[in-house]
C-alpha cells in the first residue's frame, strides 16, 4: 500500500532547517522503537510527542518516500551524508500543504496515546450500550467485541447505584453538555463516530470521504477532538461524574504509558533504591536499569537527574558542558575517564530542558 499524501507531508514536516535527522532513526521513532537512545534522539529531535505514531509504517514504503523527498530536492544531505536538513524548497511545500490541513499540534502519542485509545474504547461501546438500555432493546450487534471491554462494561453499570434508566438519562445529558462546551468541529467529528439506538458511528474512511481529507487526516483530527473531550472532563469533574469515572480508569498511574519493565524500576526508585541495588534485586545489568532511568529523565521533565551523579562529578560535568555545549562523549572521557555514559546522556537530557 503507498503511503497517503498526508502521511509524507506529516513525515516531511518532521525534518529541520536547524538540524540534521537521520532518516533510519526518524523511521525507529515513528515506529516505536523504544529503547534510551531512540527515545533520546526523539527528544533531541524535538518530536518526542510523535513517537510511535504509525507503529505500522513498513520499512519499504518509509525508505520509498525519502527518495521521493530527496529526489524532489526536498530534504539536503549534510556533511554526513546519512542525515538531513529540510531544505528551503521542503520547508515550503510543508508549509503551502498545511496551510489547508490540520497539523497535530498538541498531540502526545508517547505519554497520552495509551490512555486516549482506552477512554475512547469505553466510551464508545458504553454509548451504545446505555443508547439501547434507553429505548430496551437487547437485540443489537455489540461494536465491541473484545471481552475484557464487554465485562468492563457489565461491571461499570453494576456498580452504579442509579437504576439503569436513570443512568441512560444521565449519561445522555452529560453528552449534550459536553459537545455544547467543544468546538463545533470537534463535537462534529466526535458525534460522527458515537454509535446507538438506529444510529451507526461513520468509519475514518467515510468521514474522509465526507470532509474531502484523507482518512490519516481523520484520525490525527479525532484524536485532538477526543484530547479536548477529556480535558474539558477533568477540568469540570463535578459537571460530568459519569465521564469523569470513566477518565478516571482509562488514565492509570503516572507510569502508565511506560513498558513494563520501565515501570517496574520506576517503583523501586520512588521507594529510594539505587541503580546497582535494582540491578541487584531484579537480576539485570546495570547498564539496563540506567537504560530506563535515561528514559524516565527524557518522558518527565520533573525527573530529578542530579540524584543518579554524585556531587562533584555532576559539578564538573555541567562546568564542561558550560565550556563546549556540544562536548561527544569520546571527548569528555579524555577529561573524565570513569565517567559512564548515562551520566553523560542524563546531563544532556537535563540541560536540554533549559537550552532548548
Amino acid at each position: 500500500m503507498e503511503q497517503s499524501l498526508y502521511s509524507q507531508y506529516f513525515c516531511l514536516s518532521l525534518y529541520s532547517k536547524k538540524y540534521p535527522i537521520k532518516p533510519s532513526t526518524l523511521y525507529h521513532i515513528l515506529v516505536g522503537k523504544r529503547t534510551a537512545s531512540i527515545l533520546f534522539k526523539a527528544h533531541s529531535y524535538h518530536i518526542i510527542n510523535f513517537f510511535s505514531v504509525f507503529p505500522h509504517l513498513q520499512r519499504e514504503q518509509y525508505d520509498k518516500m525519502i527518495h521521493h523527498f530527496i529526489a524532489k530536492g526536498w530534504i539536503k544531505a549534510a556533511i554526513a551524508d546519512e542525515e538531513f536538513y529540510l531544505s528551503a524548497q521542503g520547508d515550503i511545500e510543508v508549509e503551502n500543504y498545511f496551510s489547508n490541513h490540520f497539523y497535530p499540534t498538541n498531540l502526545n502519542q508517547l505519554t497520552q496515546g495509551k490512555e486516549t485509545k482506552e477512554f475512547w474504547k469505553k466510551v464508545l461501546f458504553l454509548t451504545q450500550v446505555l443508547s439501547e438500555l434507553r429505548y430496551k432493546n437487547k437485540r443489537y450487534l455489540p461494536i465491541d467485541k473484545e471481552f475484557k471491554t464487554q465485562l468492563w462494561v457489565k461491571e461499570w453499570l453494576k456498580r452504579s447505584p442509579l437504576d439503569k434508566q436513570e443512568l441512560a438519562i444521565s449519561y445522555g445529558k452529560e453528552w449534550v453538555q459536553v459537545l455544547k462546551e467543544m468546538d463545533s468541529f470537534d463535537a462534529e467529528i466526535i458525534v460522527s463516530q458515537l454509535t446507538g439506538h438506529a444510529k451507526f458511528g461513520k468509519t475514518s474512511t467515510q468521514i474522509a470521504t465526507k470532509l474531502g481529507i484523507e482518512p490519516m487526516e481523520v484520525a490525527f483530527l479525532l484524536q485532538h477532538a477526543i484530547s479536548q473531550l477529556m480535558d474539558k472532563i477533568n477540568n469540570k469533574k463535578e459537571s460530568y461524574p459519569l465521564f469523569y469515572l470513566i477518565y478516571q480508569e482509562s488514565s492509570g498511574d503516572r507510569y502508565s504509558s511506560l513498558s513494563q519493565s520501565t515501570k517496574l524500576t520506576a517503583h523501586y526508585l520512588e521507594n529510594g533504591r539505587s541503580i546497582e541495588e535494582i540491578a541487584i534485586k531484579r537480576k539485570l545489568k546495570v547498564n539496563t536499569i540506567a537504560e530506563h532511568v535515561i528514559e524516565l529523565a527524557i518522558i518527565f521533565p520533573d525527573f530529578e537527574v542530579a540524584r543518579f551523579i554524585p556531587r562533584d562529578e555532576y559539578e564538573r560535568l555541567n562546568a564542561l558542558f558550560n565550556r563546549h555545549e556540544a562536548i561527544s562523549y569520546e571527548e569528555l572521557v579524555v577529561k573524565m575517564p570513569r565517567v559512564p555514559f548515562s551520566w553523560y546522556r542524563l546531563i544532556q537530557v537535563e540541560r536540554s530542558r533549559t537550552f532548548e
